[in-house]
């Protein structure tokens, strides 16, 4: 992740990482990234908050916008997906 945010001329704080794995959730978190996890029915019941996801939800089709991640400005909202995201424990 730290590779392809200089690449792209970014800062870990202007990213959001969409991932569906623990392994990669701690990948984005090692990279002091904020991170989105889309999960199966498979690892549904596996605890990605007490891992660190920022934002937890089946998939993209409820209609999530690019809006939900980002401000106008291009910054990364604080809160991400609100509204839309499953609820923490």
């Amino acid at each position: 992740y730290n590779v392809a945010a200089q690449r792209l001329g970014l800062s870990s704080a202007d990213c959001v990482v969409v991932e569906d794995s623990i392994v990669g959730l701690r990948a984005a978190k090692a990279a002091n990234m904020r991170c989105v996890i889309t999960y199966t029915p498979e690892t549904q019941a596996e605890d990605f908050y007490a891992e660190g996801a920022d934002a937890k939800l089946l998939d993209f089709s409820s209609g999530v916008e690019v809006g939900a991640l980002f401000s106008p400005e291009g910054a990364v909202l604080p809160e991400l997906l609100p509204g839309v995201r499953d609820p923490r424990p």
